[in-house]
């Protein structure tokens, strides 16, 4: 048994880690991700994301505090609407987006788009391929992830492999992205991850 003044320093140390201890444990959830939750890549990035109902997540990044990237997408994964330093573009779905989701493994979701950036309209044209589920940790917190090979044509050509996501159906966001040149992979992910606080 230890002496008095043992025990007031163990208590000491438990109390200072305590809340260090239950924030790393408070990790947005499927059923808390809608009030809106924050995820940070270094330092200097953070991106705020907000569940605006019907399938629609909103999010604004922001580098040094300045504002650099907002989008607007369907389930965080198709993308609607960005402004990218003050440049907007708008992405008008020509397939039924809802009818995509939920996503499966071995599932190819594919969807067409009419761009529009200042009066100049195009065609895009995504195809999704959705491979095996697994964890990833952001941080302490760990998520059930699809991987989704991301295809993508702006032409008449056949799409091309962009990258790989890493997509939480609970969160309705990627988590992270791995980018393939040859046998080289690069993977790009965020670091940390909490709720807004109101």
């Amino acid at each position: 048994m230890g002496t008095p003044g043992s025990t007031l320093i163990a208590v000491a140390v438990l109390a200072a880690c305590g809340p260090r201890l239950a924030a790393a444990q408070d990790c947005p959830t499927a059923q808390s991700g809608p009030h809106g939750f924050v995820v940070e890549r270094n330092e200097a990035q953070k991106t705020e994301v907000f569940d605006a109902a019907g399938g629609i997540v909103r999010a604004v990044m922001r580098f040094g505090g300045k504002t650099l990237l907002e989008t607007t997408k369907f389930e965080g994964l198709f993308e609607l609407e960005r402004v990218d330093r003050g440049t907007r573009t708008k992405y008008e779905a020509k397939t039924e987006l809802k009818t995509l989701f939920p996503l499966k493994p071995g599932q190819q979701a594919n969807a067409k788009f009419i761009s529009e950036r200042g009066g100049n309209y195009g065609r895009v044209y995504i195809e999704l391929e959705v491979k095996k589920p697994e964890d990833l940790y952001i941080g302490q917190c760990k998520y059930s992830i699809l991987r989704i090979d991301h295809a993508e044509s702006h032409s008449a050509a056949p799409p091309q492999y962009f990258y790989t996501e890493l997509y939480s159906p609970d969160l309705k966001l990627v988590l992270g992205r791995e980018y393939k040149r040859g046998s080289e992979v690069k993977l790009i992910k965020f670091d940390r991850i909490y709720p807004i606080r109101n």
